[in-house]
């Protein structure tokens, strides 16, 4: 049986929260080079994240629950977030393949649509980016394929999403949003429904460009 990894190390919560902020400059970064959007990315944001800190198995940080025999603690290591039950661990593997060709695919198309530097103007494009930023987090929220700090990794992958294009980030890292509406946006993420989310999202970033 895998060692279970529920919560962070409460010593460890303040050294968490410095280095997301590391985290998020080096995002930032990736974004506006707008580098390819790879699993392996998400991974060195993971292990970035953990730097400094007591985890119940080293590799935890960065690796994928069932990917390798050289990981014996991520087999079959099966994640519950509330009511549901994210991606089997033996399925996980596939379903980021098929995140990483989708995420690539969408890029490609905003990247011809939007110039680097620039925000979108149109609404209607705008729209695609806040769509995107949600479909990539709630996917990666669907497939939870760490065995703690997914929600933490989805965030960054939309702040990532809308810094790409010219917008805010949006969304806190470390603690996660407050209220209940980012709550219940990430549980229908995890039965698909990545609708909530955007919705979240867009009052989020309408907010933000208001007061810039």
């Amino acid at each position: 049986m895998s060692t279970p990894w529920r919560d962070d190390n409460a010593d460890d919560r303040p050294r968490i929260r410095e280095n997301a902020l590391k985290v998020l400059r080096d995002a930032r970064a990736s974004a506006k080079r707008r580098k390819l959007p790879t699993v392996a990315m998400a991974q060195q944001w993971h292990r970035d994240f953990f730097v400094g800190c007591d985890i119940p198995v080293p590799y935890y940080a960065g690796e994928i629950r069932d990917t390798d025999d050289a990981f014996p603690e991520l087999i079959d290591y099966e994640v519950r977030v509330g009511p549901h039950h994210s991606v089997r661990a033996r399925d996980v593997p596939k379903h980021l393949r098929r995140f990483e060709a989708q995420a690539l695919a969408a890029t490609n198309l905003l990247d011809d649509r939007i110039t680097p530097g620039d925000a979108p103007e149109d609404q209607g494009i705008l729209g695609s980016v806040v769509t995107f930023a949600a479909q990539v987090h709630g996917e990666w929220v669907r497939i939870h394929p760490f065995a703690n700090g997914n929600g933490r990794t989805a965030r960054v992958w939309a702040n990532w999403s809308l810094m790409r294009y010219g917008l805010p980030a949006a969304l806190t890292l470390k603690p996660r949003p407050a209220g209940s509406a980012y709550a219940q946006a990430g549980y229908a993420s995890m039965t698909g429904d990545h609708r909530p989310m955007t919705g979240v999202l867009n009052r989020l970033i309408q907010d933000r460009l208001q007061r810039l």
